[in-house]
């Protein structure tokens, strides 16, 4: 018994080590893309999810950057904006929502982070507060706050002028 709580703690431990390396290589690459960006200005396309419960917005924190933000991440190639909606929600918050439950907002152009930012903005509303699956990687914070928490906290800037134009907050 006792051997197997020993397996059982070398087992979290290794994937301790493991994410936290993980985290570095994000750092990293995430660090190497500003400066790729820097150098080329590049016109960019990604997708937003505003998760609403309530009154509250889901809010996450990468562990590559200190602004928060929320759900998001870039088109793939031939990707429709819906599509990366939907696919970053299963994988940065364990959401798994259909196209259809999502409504679109509309695009956030921002000239930010030395590229051009085409983000396009989706909203999902939760009557019943979502599960959320973090992995620790990529994502190391996730929780529903009010706007003007998120606001406080400090948030990227698509984010920041969703949640100011959101007039009412949900």
């Amino acid at each position: 018994m006792v051997r197997d709580a020993a397996d059982a703690r070398g087992h979290v431990g290794r994937a301790r080590v493991f994410d936290g390396a993980w985290r570095i290589v994000l750092r990293v690459g995430y660090r190497l893309q500003l400066a790729v960006w820097f150098v080329l200005r590049p016109r960019i396309r990604g997708a937003y999810v505003a998760v609403w419960h309530g009154e509250r917005v889901l809010v996450i924190r990468n562990s590559y950057r200190r602004a928060f933000s929320f759900p998001a991440g870039g088109l793939k190639r031939g990707e429709r904006p819906v599509d990366a909606a939907v696919r970053e929600l299963i994988e940065e918050v364990g959401i798994d929502a259909s196209p259809g439950a999502l409504r679109y907002v509309g695009v956030i152009v921002d000239p930010s982070r030395y590229a051009e930012d085409h983000a396009h903005v989706f909203e999902l509303h939760c009557e019943e507060e979502p599960d959320l699956r973090i992995d620790g990687r990529e994502v190391v914070w996730a929780r529903f706050l009010h706007p003007e928490q998120a606001l406080e906290r400090g948030v990227v800037r698509v984010v920041g002028r969703y949640l100011r134009r959101a007039g009412d907050f949900g």
